[in-house]
């Protein structure tokens, strides 16, 4: 009985180990789109995850109290696109991120302007609207930590990950 239940676990475990499975067999909707019912805090990283970070910038970076892009955002950006484009079947979420000063609710807001004035440069790019689902973390979840000119500045940020 030992023998057939240690087979039965080794078997499970290799089978869970050879199958990384992509953001849209896991989340999407069998439209090319994202699910609605998926909860965004829920989100497990994928196969799509790790290679669209190791092959694109995955964040763009805005000046103070701003959601504009800049040359270097766009270019950027245009690389992101072109990664999405390439893999029809990953989905995109892109999270907008401020610096600690303002109130909750100003950077609530702005990081909102800021996911989403990148998605719609990737969707100006090629990429299907429906496989782009953005969020606002404002200034609660923080890249670096710090108050100094350097934190703030790499957390006024927008990053897309793929799924």
């Amino acid at each position: 009985m030992k023998k057939i239940l240690l087979s039965t676990v080794c078997a499970l475990l290799v089978a869970a180990c050879s199958s990384v499975q992509n953001g849209s067999e896991i989340y999407g909707n069998g439209a090319g789109g994202w699910n609605e019912d998926v909860n965004i805090s829920d989100l497990q990283a994928t196969a799509n995850t790790k290679a669209f970070r190791n092959q694109t910038p995955d964040v763009v970076y805005f000046a103070l109290n701003s959601s504009a892009l800049d040359a270097s955002a766009k270019a950027d950006l245009t690389a992101q696109a072109e990664w999405l484009k390439a893999h029809p079947k990953a989905l995109a979420l892109v999270e907008g991120r401020c610096d600690e000063r303002g109130t909750r609710e100003y950077n609530l807001a702005l990081g909102d302007r800021r996911a989403n004035i990148a998605r719609s440069y990737l969707i100006s790019k090629g990429v299907e609207a429906a496989r782009i689902r953005t969020i606002s973390y404002g200034k609660d979840k923080p890249v670096v930590l710090g108050s100094d000119e350097e934190a703030w500045a790499k957390n006024r940020s927008a990053t897309t990950v793929a799924y």
